[in-house]
């Protein structure tokens, strides 16, 4: 029998159905995949696509209200909504990132290290419907309607697009779990043309050398693109006024 204790196992947390669907409807907010305004199917319907309880949606739906992602409403125009998180994130998030930066810097060099060659591989592999929607993505942010909301959607789906076509789920899962946990800290910037065009401006030169197949450049763009987010990011949590 084995007496060293050069390994450790962890211990086995209980958890309901409601949290793994919770876990689902949280990221798929987060991550823009469900934008702001956008209605939620009903309990029926939930309670059909998670093939769980409605008692058990009921659960997952609570507590996403208690944390400010979506809102119930009564009446003939009632249902469950989600509301827009770059609006209020400025007011909800700033004091909780800043007490977890440490944490959000492990994240960032974690991201340094999967973005980056994410967008190596989908610099050789990456297909021409894939570029014709990050073209599209693009442009649509671009645009003087593009909402603050609409445009923190596109960049994520700009992002979340090349992680899967890189044609490698694994580096597509990370990114999303990436996403997930910088998203709120990312929503904290503001919507000015500076901000815009600096993330336009970085979207369009790696759009370019994905274009090319230039998995080297992609490589770079994507590095000092995540070096200034993170730049941003630290300056905005630690900065004492906020400009929206």
């Amino acid at each position: 029998m084995r007496t060293d204790s050069s390994f450790q196992f962890e211990a086995v947390s209980s958890k309901k159905v409601s949290d793994f669907i919770l876990k689902q409807l949280e990221e798929a907010i987060i991550l823009k995949e469900l934008i702001a305004g956008e209605q939620l199917p009903t309990e029926r319907e939930l309670s059909s696509i998670f093939n769980a309880s409605r008692l058990t949606i009921r659960e997952a739906l609570a507590e996403l209200e208690r944390r400010g992602l979506i809102e119930r409403r009564l009446g003939a125009k009632g249902g469950t909504f989600v509301l827009p998180l770059t609006d209020n994130s400025h007011k909800r998030n700033r004091l909780e990132i800043r007490q977890a930066w440490d944490c959000l810097t492990k994240i960032f060099e974690y991201r340094n290290i999967i973005e980056p060659e994410t967008a190596f591989l989908a610099a050789r592999r990456m297909n021409k419907d894939a570029l014709i929607q990050l073209r599209d993505y693009l442009e649509k942010s671009m645009t003087e309607d593009c909402t603050r909301e609409w445009f923190r959607s596109l960049d994520v789906r700009f992002h979340l697009t090349i992680a899967k076509a890189s044609a490698n789920h694994y580096f597509e899962n990370a990114v999303r779990e990436i996403r997930t946990k910088i998203n709120p800290a990312l929503d904290l910037m503001p919507y000015n043309q500076r901000v815009k065009e600096k993330n336009i401006e970085g979207h369009t030169d790696l759009l370019q050398a994905l274009e090319k197949g230039d998995g080297e450049r992609a490589r770079e763009i994507m590095t000092l693109h995540i070096i200034d987010a993170k730049d941003a990011i630290y300056k905005r949590v630690f900065e004492t006024e906020i400009d929206r």
